[in-house]
């Protein structure tokens, strides 16, 4: 295994290290258990795994194995970059988990030419490799012109949605405090990547339409994704815990300096806003809107909501959306409604949200909650 090592290749390996350590501290389990860390991890890893074939590449490391699976989906895992990166951004700005259909979908570009790719192996298999050559012919320029438009679609997707997230909300400083570290770190991600793309997309059309294949000219595009690694690793994870810890300390912090009576007050004044005010019903209410429309500190609210109430805010107005759908999917008045547009009367702005919160509370799906209820109704009716 003749491997040799020049400036270069040592700058790619330390690059392929640090990217596989920080990922796979990303993935590691623990009381961290946010969506954001495992989409930055997924990200991460298509950078690492690019760089690592370079790696390969420029050193002569000879890995059969490596080589057969690259070479039979050489641009899978590039594909899944853009969906990592928006479904990244998406749980930064948004506490509200994302539900696994989305995430499949998000990642349906990956999801075709792995499919794509499946079947021109099978092709090949029956028909000979020398068919699957010149379709490779073809493939190949097709594939990294449109891996490139797919990174753009999703990059400038992320950038829309930060743009619209309540990050960017304007507000009391105490409102916004927890979340201005993790905006500015957004703000440079999203800016130094947006520049890294236009060099990426420069090298990749280069290489398309003018037939450049050797190393030289890809080395630049790879010393700066390397070096975007370093950086990502070291401040995204970090800045995201940071604020992370922050929050979660300052909450227990405020909750433990509150008196029993403030905190009874605050108790009321929250369930007011959403047995008598019914607040529940704004699919758009977050934290922040609430505290402002109770004239409250949004960090009061938090702490309360954590330290008195044991469950978070989104925990706290879902179970008065899920008693509401309940309610409504026993009237007859609301029929003719189904049940998403029940959900959507109480305040629930997706049905991946409301089918999960509903079952989580009450153990049954919508649907079998109206039926064994419709069901009961019958035999009550024939029993009386």
């Amino acid at each position: 295994m003749g491997i040799h090592f020049n400036l270069f290749n040592v700058v790619l390996l330390f690059g392929v290290v640090q990217g596989a350590i920080i990922s796979l501290t990303l993935l590691l389990p623990g009381k961290d258990r946010r969506q954001s860390k495992y989409f930055l991890a997924a990200f991460m890893l298509v950078l690492t795994y690019n760089s690592f074939g370079t790696f390969c590449w420029s050193s002569g490391l000879s890995l059969p194995r490596f080589y057969l699976f690259d070479s039979s989906f050489p641009y899978t895992f590039i594909f899944a970059a853009g969906p990592s990166l928006y479904l990244y951004i998406g749980t930064i700005v948004s506490d509200e988990k994302i539900a696994f259909k989305r995430i499949v979908k998000s990642y349906l570009p990956a999801i075709a030419d792995l499919a794509i790719r499946l079947s021109l192996l099978v092709y090949a298999i029956l028909n000979g490799a020398g068919g699957l050559k010149k379709i490779d012919g073809f493939y190949h320029p097709m594939a990294r012109i449109l891996m490139v438009i797919v990174f753009w679609a999703y990059l400038i997707s992320a950038i829309r949605l930060f743009r619209r997230s309540a990050l960017q909300t304007s507000g009391p400083a105490s409102s916004l405090e927890e979340q201005s570290q993790l905006t500015g770190w957004i703000k440079s991600f999203l800016a130094v990547l947006t520049g890294i793309a236009l060099a990426w997309t420069v090298t990749i059309f280069g290489s398309v339409i003018f037939r450049f294949r050797t190393l030289s000219y890809f080395e630049p595009i790879e010393i700066v994704l390397v070096i975007f690694v370093y950086w990502i690793g070291l401040r995204s994870y970090h800045c995201a815990r940071v604020v992370y810890i922050n929050t979660q300390d300052a909450a227990k912090i405020y909750a433990d300096k509150l008196t029993a009576e403030d905190a009874e007050v605050c108790v009321k004044l929250l369930k007011k806003s959403m047995e008598i005010d019914r607040l529940y019903l704004d699919p758009e209410l977050s934290v922040i809107k609430l505290a402002n429309t109770l004239k409250l500190n949004v960090k009061l609210v938090s702490a309360v909501l954590n330290g008195h109430l044991n469950k978070g805010f989104n925990a706290f107005v879902n179970e008065y959306r899920v008693t509401a759908v309940k309610e409504q999917l026993l009237l007859p008045g609301y029929g003719h409604l189904t049940n998403l547009g029940i959900a959507l009367n109480c305040g629930f702005k997706s049905e991946a949200t409301f089918h999960r919160v509903f079952k989580e509370l009450t153990g049954i799906s919508p649907s079998e909650f109206r039926k064994n209820n419709l069901q009961h109704a019958i035999d009550s009716n024939l029993a009386g």
